[in-house]
């Protein structure tokens, strides 16, 4: 690991900054001889959260759904940066990296639910939404978050109002809209292994009709994994990232909404290293390792071992290079008070280039790249509105999505030396391999809900929706001098298939899936701000593709939707024992699966693959909770858990294995967060200045659907955070706010991938402890 002059000499000169103001406003405290005027609240309860969970504006604590809503205030506080860290912020999402995807395309998982494959023919298990556009693939998701208003985690089913089906749930991130004010800020941060990252945004209104708001963010870091073969760190920062909105205010309080944002990845890919060896491995046998130049692969763990998690000698030029642009347009139209237009227009473009080393040794024995090209457009139309007691929406979806994944590797290649090519196909031999899927998929919805007051305080929401899905797919995958998959080419079924030439390396496959969703929800609320609801809901994720089989028989079969029936029962209150405010959300559920999608090894394809199959059924179960107290106005605590019980009841592998006794992937048990933020009592004049804190604890838990005990498994693990902000300085436009994450300096990894038939399974480290300070100025109105 390397600590930057430079970021240190910014940190010091914004602490030494920090110090002199906070020393100033104490002394001209102490000297003042009037007695001060301390920042008093309103009430000590929280802001109003507003939340859009069912398609329009409702508070937080009016919606019968289990929501967590992030707000910009908290993401700065935890230095939450990008969306693969609000596991840290909401216990209920787990956030892990993607099986040969990394640190470019986290994997989320809500209630035991996730999905690992990462190309065009397949949907994942939690959607994430920009706005009100779908994300649909995983590529570029671990985005820079800036000028963001709140991030709603929905959990559970979202199968009825949202575009795209998802059986765990959803993570929406809401860009701040233009305002009607003129104003901006410009934010600088410096911190350990030289990261300084700025950030800026404009609001300008234009006339009394359209506003503008622009907003950008550079972020960039040295990384804190060192290759001793290359000479330096190997994950290193370079993002850039962009936002123009405008809001066009139309007569009749028509409003057009229309948003662009760019995102570019150009940093140091995943730091990989070995974890543990198979000493029996195919890789390992001693011929295997002399005619191509291995040393043995327990010598290399050893190594390993001996620097520690946060060096490594690979000698792999690692690149993480991401492009994405997403375009979405919104109009609302009011045709009478009681009724409104809406339409959602998005598109959205993706593409990358990675390499990766996911053995995490000197040897070659796996190396890997990847190339993604993508686009998506979809169309949502709805007509919502109130009639008496009842409020309604009802609309047309449709989504279609065109893209290609070419992933090269190369199993067992012959070690070139300390420093491996930068491309996968320049190195030498027959063993190179490329799995090569271009895909299309259309998706086509119509849903309606409504919820009707049926007494004071008692309401009645239905809702349904039927999707068809459709999808098409053209697998080309081969070696250098041959293709990976035999073809029907005499068209007589019942003679053996044979393999084509280069030429002719290509099948499309076709398939269409359709399934009605629907959810169903009674609500009381009991007294002012206190809400208890049961909830039920039928959701689905879509079938796909196998894309990795040995023969066009095998490539035509499809894995089968996935669908879920869940009950939910809730209790959402705010309570005011004298001056304390107490909010209490509590959530138990119980899901029962169909068709479970999982991604296993098949023994039979090669080379060495794996390949989504449906496990059968599984039952889940689990209670979350949010709870939030302030004893003093000056004083907030929280405490967040998820408890989560997953289980198979009926899980066959593709070789006939019974493996319903196997543990849940990515679904740890028990998962919670403690809180505390303490705002000083200082004279309002001076600005506010506030300490806090945060615990986070994830159990034990499979990384992966093949699991082999003691190999598979990712250690529980404990992080602490720590911040101090003051804002409005001695009364200026300033703040500023110093950072400490993972304070007690934890070394955690998790599993990159495993191939413990061949003799290796890797591991990442993840971030060691990190620290900066922010200084921003405000200005405009």
């Amino acid at each position: 690991m390397t600590n930057s002059g430079l970021g240190k000499k910014f940190v010091c000169g914004l602490t030494a900054f920090a110090g002199w103001a906070a020393t100033s406003t104490v002394l001209a405290q102490v000297q003042s001889e009037a007695a001060p005027t301390t920042v008093q609240p309103a009430s000590v309860g929280p802001e109003e959260v507003i939340v859009t969970a069912r398609r329009r504006d409702e508070r937080l604590q009016d919606v019968p759904l289990a929501v967590t809503a992030v707000s910009s205030a908290e993401l700065q506080h935890q230095n939450i940066l990008s969306v693969a860290q609000l596991s840290q912020a909401a216990p209920a999402l787990v956030t892990v990296p993607a099986s040969g995807g990394g640190r470019s395309q986290p994997v989320f998982t809500i209630r035991g639910l996730s999905a690992q494959e990462l190309s065009v023919i397949g949907d994942p298990s939690v959607s994430t939404y920009l706005g009100d556009v779908v994300m649909a693939r995983t590529q570029g998701m671990n985005a820079a978050l800036f000028d963001v208003g709140s991030i709603e985690i929905l959990r559970g089913p979202q199968g009825t109002l949202f575009g795209r089906n998802t059986t765990g749930g959803a993570v929406v991130i809401r860009p701040n809209r233009p305002t009607d004010r003129f104003e901006g800020r410009v934010a600088l941060t410096g911190g350990n292994f030289e990261t300084f990252n700025t950030e800026a945004m404009i609001n300008v209104p234009v006339g009394e009709l359209l506003k503008v708001r622009v907003a950008a963010v550079n972020r960039k870091d040295d990384g804190f994994v060192y290759d001793e073969l290359l000479g330096r760190n190997i994950n290193d920062t370079d993002q850039q990232a962009a936002r123009v909105s405008a809001l066009l205010t139309l007569p009749g309080d028509a409003e057009v909404l229309t948003v662009y944002d760019y995102f570019r990845d150009d940093s140091g890919s995943t730091p990989g290293f070995i974890k543990h060896v198979n000493p029996n491995g195919s890789f390992n046998g001693e011929a295997y390792r002399a005619a191509r130049g291995y040393r043995p692969l327990e010598t290399l763990l050893s190594e390993q071992q001996a620097r520690g998690i946060y060096r490594v000698a690979n000698g792999t030029p690692l690149f993480n290079d991401i492009k994405t642009h997403t375009f979405s347009n919104t109009i609302t139209v009011p045709l009478s008070d009681d009724v409104s237009i809406k339409n959602i227009l998005g598109y959205r473009t993706v593409w990358d280039e990675l390499r990766d080393d996911v053995d995490g040794t000197e040897s070659a024995l796996f190396p890997q790249e990847r190339n993604d090209r993508g686009h998506q457009v979809s169309e949502e139309f709805q007509l919502l509105g109130t009639a008496g007691r009842l409020d309604w929406i009802t609309g047309l979806y449709y989504f279609r999505e065109k893209g290609r994944t070419q992933a090269e590797s190369y199993a067992g290649a012959v070690d070139p030396g300390p420093i491996e090519p930068r491309h996968v196909e320049e190195y030498e031999g027959p063993a190179y391999s490329i799995t090569d899927v271009a895909g299309e998929n259309t998706s086509y919805a119509v849903f309606a809900q409504g919820t009707y007051e049926l007494l004071d305080g008692l309401k009645l929401t239905a809702g349904a929706r039927y999707t068809r899905d459709e999808r098409e797919a053209t697998i080309r995958n081969r070696t250098r001098s041959a293709c990976r998959f035999t073809l029907d080419q005499d068209g007589d079924p019942a003679t053996p298939e044979t393999t084509p030439a280069l030429g002719d390396c290509a099948v499309t496959n076709d398939a269409s899936f359709s399934e009605p969703t629907y959810n169903i929800s009674l609500d009381y609320q009991f007294a002012d701000s206190k809400l208890v609801y049961l909830a039920h809901r039928h959701g689905y994720r879509s079938g796909g593709f196998g894309s990795r089989a040995a023969s066009q028989a095998g490539l035509a079969r499809t894995f089968e939707p996935e669908s879920v029936d869940d009950v939910e029962i809730g209790l959402k209150a705010d309570w005011r024992p004298g001056d304390v405010f107490l909010r209490t959300n509590l959530a138990a559920y119980y899901s029962k699966y169909e068709d479970i999608q999982r991604i296993l090894t098949d023994p039979n394809v090669a080379p060495v693959t794996a390949v989504t199959t449906n496990a059968g059924r599984a039952r889940i179960q689990g209670i979350e909770a949010e709870l939030m107290v302030r004893p003093i106005e000056s004083l907030e605590l929280s405490a967040d858990y998820a408890y989560t019980d997953a289980e198979f009841t009926e899980f066959i592998a593709p070789d006939g294995t019974d493996l319903s006794n196997a543990p849940f992937a990515r679904a740890p048990k028990n998962v919670y967060t403690f809180g505390a933020r303490y705002t000083l009592p200082i004279d309002a004049s001076r600005g506010d200045i506030s300490l806090g804190g945060s615990f986070y604890h994830v159990d034990e838990y499979s990384a992966v659907d093949d699991v082999i005990p003691g190999v598979t498994g990712v250690a529980a693990r404990e992080l602490v955070n720590a911040d101090v902000s003051w804002n409005a300085v001695l009364g200026s436009r300033f703040d500023v706010s110093a950072y400490v994450t993972n304070l007690l300096d934890k070394q955690n990894s998790s599993l990159f991938v495993t191939l413990n038939g061949l003799g290796f399974t890797s591991h990442i480290a993840e971030e060691p402890r990190r620290y900066g300070v922010s200084v921003r100025y405000h200005f405009g109105e």
